[in-house]
This record gives C-alpha cells, structure tokens and sequence, in this order.
C-alpha cells in the first residue's frame, strides 16, 4: 500500500504542481515551459485553414531567451544561478516570473497589450523589475537575451525602418533613431517598438551563441552575417540592455519593452514602416496598454492553466521531490507518520498565494 501512495505522490507532483501557465487573450498567448519556467510567447495564425498559435521567440529550448542582471559589478542569469530561486504565478493580464535571493528580487512580468487602435490584444508589454531587500543602495544593469527565429528560415533575419534587410550584427542606441525592430516570419512576425519612452537605451542584434557567450556587455566586434562556425549557423538573436539605475535601499526599479505582433512579415514589413510612425506621433492613445483598462485577467481556456491564486517555487517543489525519492528507496522502513509528513507538505504547497511567503522562506 506504501508503494502505491508513494506512486501516486510522484505522479502528483509531475503532473500537478511543476506546471506550466498558460494564458490567452485576442491574438497572442503567453505560456511558460514546465520544466524550465520560461517565457514563450505566441500569436495566433491561420495555416491551411486552421488556427494555431505561433512562437515568436525561439520555443525549442526556452532557455535560449534569458535574462541577465548586473549588481554592483556581480552578473547574475535568472534560471541559471544558485543564488535565486523561481517562482511563476499568474497577475492581472499576464503572468510574472519571480527569482529572489536573499538581496534581491528580479521580476520578469509580461501582461497582454493593444497597439495601433486594435479592438483586441495584439502584443506583449515586458517589465523587467529589481527590489532591493537591503539597507544600501545598489547599482543595477538590466540585459534581456530575446532568440529570435522568425526570419532565420526565410534569410529576412530582420527588417528596420532603414533596412527592410538587416544581414548583418547592428548596434542600435538612441541615437540610431530606429523607430522598431521586426522579426519577419512567413505567417506571424513581432516588433520591439523602440519610438518610445517604454523601451531599452540599446539592443544588439547579433549571433545567438556570441550574445549568449558574453557575460554582460557585448564588447566583440561585430561581425557580418549570424553564423558562427561551427558552432551556430544561420542563428539571431536580440540583446536588450539597459544602463546602469540605482536602487535605493528597501526599493525598486523597473524596465520596460513593448512587443508588437502581426502577421506574414512581407505584409508586416511594409505596413509598420507606412503607419507606426504616424501612429506614435499621435500620443499614447495610439499606444495603449490593455493592462491600464483591466482590472482582472482574462478568462483561459486553456485545460493546463490554473487560478490566479497559484503560486509555484521551484525549490520547495524540488524538496519535497526529494522527500518522495527517499521514500521509494526506503520504502519498507518508511513510516505511516513520515508518509503523512509529505502528504502535508504537498497541501502546504498547493495553498500558496501571491503575496504570501512559501513554506521555504517564511
């Protein structure tokens, strides 16, 4: 009998509590990888008549889009350092990807925007957050690595307002004056809208395994074309990077990029390039940000998401997992009231809310 609750426990947590979030609202979607917790996101297209979501970033390996903080001179990659644990939950509108350490908490939070007057959700707004936990001030730099593989298969990697063919690494700042960054696909694209306040002081376009080989600043001398032999061919991706902000002590700062979606990029291209201009000129009006008009997040469909009230921290989920492994290879020792001890922690878990500290860290 201990067998089979033990069994059934490990099922349990497989199936149940290291789960993916899923959210959807009008032509994009928002998910996150069940066994990494990263971001994917999609939008919906139309393929020999039948409707399917599209990734727009790289969604093989999702660990290919990361996110890189610099504190004090200490460089950090979230889901990769030992020092931050995550947790993923759902907030209005979106989701939020949280990796706290005793110091500091980075949060990646992604909610469903409307662009260009569309009567529905046609993007993303990413906010990247840091909260200082101590009583110093901190110096912080934000870096987004964003895979990007649209445009890989079609040899359009991206398109600018001054080159609808970028072929080769590009540096754009402030002063390049580049109002957007698309990636074309064949039936679904995504721009970094770059004309506005929400956006970051500089993003490389560049090799994927040379941006994700640099430890923070991309200080190689860009090359041409995105192949780097042997090692990664024909492969591009965007670095985001924001300079350097100080966190007052016991406070936060934040950084924000916004997404734009449409659809084939040799529709796309052409009709970002004759109307964003125009469109941000117009004020925020043209720009909203669904977010600002809902106060509760959209109803999902989606048979593996779950209630907003659904917290998961991967290093409690991994204990108890542990707890679980030792019990089937103790299995005719273990106790009835060791066996209870589990179960109570798997309740523990699963009564998480946002706000409330999870069992590891109260």
């Amino acid at each position: 009998m201990k067998r089979v609750i033990v069994f059934m426990l490990m099922i349990g947590v497989s199936l149940g509590i290291v789960a993916a979030l899923d959210i959807k609202d009008g032509l994009v979607r928002i998910a996150t990888d069940d066994l990494t917790l990263r971001p994917m996101l999609y939008r919906l297209v139309n393929v020999a008549g039948k409707s399917k979501y599209k990734p727009l970033w790289y969604a093989g390996d999702p660990r290919t889009s990361f996110i890189v903080i610099e504190v004090d001179g200490r460089i950090y990659r979230m889901g990769a350092s030992q020092e931050y644990q995550t947790i993923q939950r759902y907030i209005s509108n979106g989701i939020e990807i949280e990796y706290k350490s005793i110091t500091t908490r980075v949060t990646q939070r992604i909610t469903f925007a409307t662009f260009a007057d569309s009567r529905v959700a046609n993007g993303f707004t990413i906010e990247l957050q840091v909260d200082n936990f101590t009583s110093r001030d901190m110096k912080v730099k934000f870096k987004e690595v964003c895979d990007m593989w649209l445009g890989e298969k079609l040899g359009t990697h991206f398109a600018l307002k001054s080159n609808p063919n970028v072929i080769d690494e590009t540096l754009l700042d402030a002063s390049s004056n580049e109002p957007y960054i698309v990636s074309p696909g064949d039936n679904a694209s995504i721009a970094l809208l770059l004309n506005t306040a929400q956006r970051p002081d500089s993003v490389i376009i560049a090799n994927w395994k040379r941006l994700s080989d640099s430890q923070f600043a991309y200080d190689s001398e860009l090359m041409k074309g995105f192949t780097l032999a042997p090692y990664s061919t024909n492969d591009s991706a965007l670095g985001l990077y924001w300079d350097e902000r100080i966190v007052p002590a016991k406070g936060t700062v934040s950084v924000t990029s916004l997404w734009l979606t449409g659809g084939p990029g040799s529709e796309f291209i052409p009709w970002i390039a004759q109307n964003y201009l125009s469109l941000a000129a117009e004020g925020s009006s043209s720009l909203k940000d669904s977010s600002t008009e809902k106060t509760t997040a959209p109803t999902d469909q989606s048979p593996t998401a779950f209630p907003a009230s659904t917290v998961f921290d991967v290093s409690d989920i991994m204990d108890v997992i542990n707890k679980i492994d030792s019990a089937l290879q103790n299995i005719d020792t273990i106790s009835d009231a060791d066996l209870h001890i589990i179960l109570s922690e798997l309740d523990t878990l699963g009564e998480t809310t946002p706000g409330s500290p999870s069992p590891a860290n109260k």
